[in-house]
């Protein structure tokens, strides 16, 4: 029993340290011997070694120590992990870690230069401090350090080992510069930048269609934090001179068109970027009929911006859905009601201008021609209508055939009295 009981606990112990590390066991550690010393060859001691490497976890581990007189530190790593190894130092630094692949049991040579810095000063054409330029410290063709110049135009270098280095200055609406600088105590180096700027082309396109097509007229707006102009687009291209050095947002400018805003960096030389742009949204729905008689149907046809059917449209009629639209984008609306009827189709969020479809009752269509009862519910005759020359009760009068009657007579006794 105890035997089966202490094989549960080591089995749990065990399940712990495996979920703990992942579901996998960590690599056994490995110390290496890493031995420090400067451009001389002499050993540095009392610097901070610090060793990263990354676990299987993804995370990062981590480990570090002071080395002794001999300049030498021991740091326990994972067996095969990658490891970086750089110092923190006041007096010594490595412009980039050293790396080592495969960490075994091994010695490692660390090598370590004074530190120092340098001040870097940019100016324009006339002398007037520029804030907000990019400086970057280069040494071989490879960036060390990099930053932004202060208000007063000043930037100050990271800690770096000293020597002679290549400092490149850009700023948006300034051409690169460029001039030597010595990293020690206290160096320094004044660039001066000039004004610049290059062409941009944008060729302008509806890319609602496949291929896209060209849009021959609008206008192309391109912006950044030096510049924002607008200009109008000719034959599906505009052309826009941009200060240098500079990340615009590109869009086209077209009344009943919605743009896909581009982001184009500008360096020195002419750029050529495509733009495109679609038309708004928008949806028309045509009754083929706009009277309909009372239990009869009309055809409504939905379309696009491009006037192309649209399928799956919803058709509404005085607000209430009452289906949706074929492939060819149509759906037969019965009216069932008489008067004003609304019309809407909606497509998501696109809704189409109403439209009226007039429901006509055909009863009261017979009233109003006069072949239906009348308002009293007797039936219409000749012989009660003052308007076409017959008489009623209340009002004798002459009716058509005496009237006729009449107008003999009087031409008979004419001839009479002539003779």
């Amino acid at each position: 029993m105890n035997v089966a009981r202490s094989t549960l606990v080591t089995a749990a112990i065990l399940f712990v340290a495996v979920t703990a590390t992942g579901g996998a066991f960590a690599a056994d550690p490995v110390t290496l011997t890493v031995s420090v010393t400067d451009r001389d060859g002499d050993a540095v001691a009392g610097a901070t070694v610090e060793a990263t490497w990354e676990t299987d976890a993804g995370e990062t581990g981590t480990a570090s120590g002071t080395t002794a007189s001999n300049g030498n530190v021991l740091l326990d790593v994972p067996e095969g992990a990658g490891v970086e190894l750089d110092v923190d130092d006041d007096a010594y630094v490595r412009n980039r870690p050293l790396r080592v692949e495969n960490a075994s049991e091994t010695t490692v040579d660390l090598g370590v230069s004074r530190s120092g810095t340098a001040t870097v000063t940019v100016v324009d054409g006339e002398n007037r401090s520029q804030p907000d330029a990019t400086v970057r410290v280069r040494e071989g063709g490879r960036t060390i350090d990099r930053g932004e110049t202060e208000a007063d135009g000043r930037y100050e270098t990271a800690r770096l080992e000293r020597g002679d280095y290549e400092v490149v200055v850009v700023k948006p609406g300034y051409l690169e510069a460029s001039v030597p600088v010595t990293v020690g105590d206290g160096g320094e180096a004044r660039v001066a930048v000039e004004r610049g700027a290059t062409t941009l082309d944008v060729r302008v396109f509806d890319d609602h269609f496949d291929p896209p097509v060209p849009i021959e007229t609008g206008a192309v707006r391109a912006s950044s934090s030096v510049f924002d102009g607008r200009v109008s687009v000719t034959d599906g291209t505009a052309s826009l001179t941009v200060p240098v050095n500079a990340v615009y947002t590109v869009a086209v400018v077209k009344n009943g068109y919605d743009a896909t805003s581009e982001r184009v960096r500008v360096e020195e030389s002419a750029v050529s970027v495509n733009a495109t742009a679609q038309r708004s949204a928008a949806l028309v729905a045509e009754p083929a009929n706009d009277r309909v008689l009372v239990g009869e149907t009309t055809r409504v046809t939905v379309r696009n911006a491009y006037d192309e059917p649209v399928g799956g449209a919803t058709v509404e009629l005085d607000g209430e859905a009452v289906g949706e639209t074929d492939d060819r984008g149509e759906f037969e609306v019965t009216i069932r009601t008489a008067g004003d009827r609304t019309l809407v189709a909606r497509d998501g969020d696109t809704v189409s201008e109403p439209v009226t479809v007039v429901g006509v009752d055909e009863s009261a269509t017979d009233r109003d021609d006069g072949s239906a009862d009348d308002a009293d519910g007797d039936a219409s005759d000749g012989d009660s209508s003052s308007g076409d020359g017959t008489t009623d009760d209340e009002n004798p009068g002459f009716g058509v055939v005496a009237a006729a009657v009449a107008l003999l007579a009087l031409s008979v006794a004419g001839r009479t009295r002539g003779r």
